[in-house]
């Protein structure tokens, strides 16, 4: 099968939640079909690593988003009816160059990653689309709205307002709609009963995650006892909760472990990062070479998410190398029961610190065998793999774009609806 692939970032190296997906995606389909990907790139880092990319793709087409003009064109969609994400990610030649290989390739199918791709393919009705939507991203504008000043939250919640009814959209136009936990998927679905959604967990490599292939440095060991937080360190919600944490709960734990340190793992850490580090217990490492060693060397590892859409990686990774966790209610949501009950979870600092001294003083040997059984019954690569295949060939097989099958199967007030949307536009 012929694949077009469009994502919003290039999907390596796979140092982030998105990339990381993305990549997994690319691979296991690699080896049953042939992928085109067309993606944008920020970094320098970023399109030097496309060659990485070229083993699992036929082709490659990597633009780099302009810094001034995706600003630009974003601040100019609050002057109009459109959500300033995907004006954000919009790009003449992106789309020229779409519409060449479209023409060229004979695609049997259209794979979009994230809803900020789907205008480069929503108007073409020739081939059958799947949207890996992974987060319902209108809730997470609509909660930034909720702890930001006026203007800022104005935004915010117009963001979101306008960006549910596109993705309401999405899931009733395109052939299959994928989330990755299962709170979101019911979300969708309650927004829109007629569309098909389904739920595609995020993947965890539990053989690379493996506390026996991580060697704990002389230079990480001398920082013991610590708590480790891991992730993007240019990333909003991860820079609110190490402050959260920093500010609420840390202070409690030295307290009664005056020697403890906080370490924060992740690239281009914020300002406001950095400014945690003039505090001797703090160390921020930025970018590291493997994360492994850090949290194999952690007593536990928190995510104390105030902000929180969809799975958090440094869970299910920290999980993995047999270390506990302490996450907010908001982050642990995202697990299945069987998952989520091997998380500590606790919203008030306080009692998250008491727990965690707890836990580093009685220093419980963490149920390895345990953690890692239950994230590979629902996180394994294997029977994630086999998933996702069978949502490729269900879509594939729908005929063109929402073929009239689909619209017949829909109540007739929703595909009058659909159709009025169309013709909108």
């Amino acid at each position: 099968m012929r694949i077009l692939y469009l994502a919003h970032r290039v999907p390596y190296p796979p140092n982030k939640g998105d990339k990381i997906r993305a990549l997994w995606e690319i691979k296991s389909l690699s080896a049953e079909h042939e992928i085109d990907l067309f993606c944008f790139f920020d970094h320098d880092e970023d399109r030097d690593s496309i060659d990485a990319l070229r083993q699992y793709c036929h082709d490659c087409y990597v633009e780099r988003l302009s810094w001034w003009r995706s600003r630009l064109r974003a601040i100019m969609s609050l002057f109009r009816r459109r959500p300033f994400s995907l004006a954000y990610f919009y790009s003449p030649s992106m789309a020229r160059r779409i519409n060449q290989a479209i023409a060229a390739r004979n695609y049997d199918l259209v794979i979009v990653f994230s809803s900020a791709m789907a205008p480069y393919v929503e108007s073409q009705g020739s081939i059958p689309c799947l949207l890996d939507m992974v987060d319902v991203d209108s809730a997470k504008w609509a909660e930034y709205a909720t702890s930001s000043p006026a203007l800022l939250g104005w935004i915010w919640r117009r963001e979101g307002r306008l960006l549910a009814a596109y993705e309401n959209h999405l899931a009733m136009t395109f052939a299959q709609t994928l989330l990755c936990t299962d709170a979101e998927t019911s979300m969708l679905r309650n927004a829109v009963p007629e569309a098909r959604v389904d739920v595609l967990r995020h993947m965890v490599d539990t053989d690379y995650f493996d506390p026996a292939k991580a060697e704990v440095s002389a230079d990480i060991a001398a920082l013991q006892p610590y708590v480790v937080f891991a992730g993007s360190m240019d990333y909003a919600p991860n820079v609110e909760a190490v402050q959260w944490f920093y500010r609420h709960s840390l202070p409690a734990m030295q307290a009664k472990i005056p020697e403890l340190k906080f370490v924060i793992v992740g690239r281009n850490p914020a300002k406001a990062v950095l400014e945690l580090a003039k505090d001797p217990a703090v160390r921020v490492t930025g970018t590291v070479p493997d994360v492994r060693p850090y949290f194999r060397g952690a007593a536990v590892t928190v995510a104390p998410m105030q902000l929180a859409r969809g799975v958090q990686n440094k869970i299910l990774e920290s999980m993995a190398m047999g270390i506990p966790v302490a996450s907010s209610a908001r982050a642990a949501v995202a697990f299945p029961p069987e998952v989520a009950k091997l998380i500590l979870v606790e919203d008030d600092p306080q009692l998250l610190a008491d727990k965690l001294v707890k836990v580093i003083k009685e220093q419980p040997e963490p149920p390895r065998l345990e953690l890692r059984r239950a994230l590979e019954a629902v996180f394994g690569d294997a029977s994630l793999k086999i998933r996702l295949e069978s949502f490729v060939q269900a879509a594939a097989g729908t005929g063109p774009g929402k073929t009239a099958n689909q619209f017949n199967q829909m109540p007739e007030s929703a595909a009058m609806g659909v159709r009025a949307s169309l013709t909108a536009r």
